[in-house]
């Protein structure tokens, strides 16, 4: 596919994601420690998403769970980590921890919260494993080229620039699954999830909901890959995700599995097939929503061919996100 090089747009993408993960969100993950601790639970804090993926996020949040062999309800569980973040707050520690919502009927329940000292977000929920093999999976994918890391970093900053990453809609791990299959078809990215399984690994899955199985630490040769520039990769990736564009036409899934399921809803042309949880649909929630995320590929498309960085400005996200943020404090207040 021909596309004119600009050296100078190049560089402007490269100094977009040229960041590290700051650390006071390891400041706020020691402090949400030390209030676990507080309660009687047994377990372990762990986070996941982009703190740990290899896609690491310029906003300053967290997405944590806390394994515990306690078998109570998730929303039982999470009132006794409520009850420990308000002990710790009473010791008047600092970093200072709020709850700003309970969100106790969600299929996966979650406490809103916010080390208010370092002004981050954190979203925790309790033996949520799902999460954390997610994540290792979309690490193992960040580390076999550079070009996967930077073109994942550029397409969150291009989904948040554009309304497209937000709650309830395309989330920043459906990008990336997006992005994934986008390499895997054009320029051979292995299918980390596609191996034959031993005896015990079959045995195992008998009593798991998902399949947690994927080769880590996999060394490999992308040449094509390598030889590629980012504006070219991005140019590609939005080409192919177009209206009545090259996916469109295959009538697939988006699958980072190397077999495609076929997708029958022909109205719905950008279902997700999770790698991990097959009962899983990452893209359920922007299902009547297909079209615009497809003319937006489009529009996104012609601004690359113009060169155009403003396709990836990504000024006005922090402010939108302080406003969501005391949105929810006002209304966890007065529930």
């Amino acid at each position: 596919m021909e596309y004119n090089y600009s050296q100078d747009f190049e560089d402007q993408l490269l100094n977009l994601i040229n960041q590290k993960i700051p650390n006071i969100l390891y400041l706020s993950l020691d402090a949400l420690a030390t209030a676990l601790k507080m309660t009687k639970l047994k377990g372990n804090l762990y986070p996941f998403g982009s703190f740990c993926n290899g896609f690491e996020s310029e906003i300053k949040d967290l997405d944590c769970v806390f394994l515990t062999p306690c078998d109570d309800k998730p929303t039982s569980l999470l009132r006794q980590v409520q009850a420990g973040i308000r002990a710790y707050n009473e010791q008047n520690l600092i970093p200072s921890l709020k709850i700003n919502a309970f969100i106790s009927h969600a299929k996966v329940p979650i406490i809103k919260l916010v080390d208010t000292t370092n002004n981050v977000e954190i979203d925790l929920s309790v033996n949520n494993i799902n999460g954390i093999v997610n994540s290792k999976l979309l690490y193992e994918y960040s580390q076999l080229h550079p070009k996967i890391k930077q073109m994942g970093l550029l397409l969150k900053l291009w989904g948040k620039r554009n309304r497209l990453i937000k709650t309830g809609s395309l989330s920043s791990y459906g990008m990336i699954i997006f992005m994934i299959h986008f390499l895997q078809e054009k320029y051979k990215v292995p299918y980390l999830s596609d191996f034959k399984l031993t005896a015990q690994h079959l045995k195992n899955l008998e009593q798991l909901e998902n399949n947690p199985y994927f080769r880590i630490g996999l060394k490999v040769d992308l040449p094509e890959l390598t030889q590629t520039s980012l504006q070219q990769l991005l140019y590609e990736f939005f080409s192919y995700y177009q209206p009545q564009g090259e996916f469109q036409q295959k009538n697939i899934c988006i699958s980072i599995h190397r077999i495609p399921i076929q997708n029958v809803h022909h109205n719905f042309t950008l279902k997700i097939q999770d790698p991990i949880n097959l009962r899983q649909d990452p893209s359920k929630r922007f299902e009547l929503q297909c079209l615009e995320f497809q003319n937006a590929f489009l529009k996104a498309k012609k601004l690359i061919q113009q060169h155009d960085i403003h396709a990836f400005d990504y000024n006005d996200i922090a402010k939108n996100k302080v406003k969501k943020n005391n949105k929810l404090h006002q209304q966890f207040q007065q529930s």
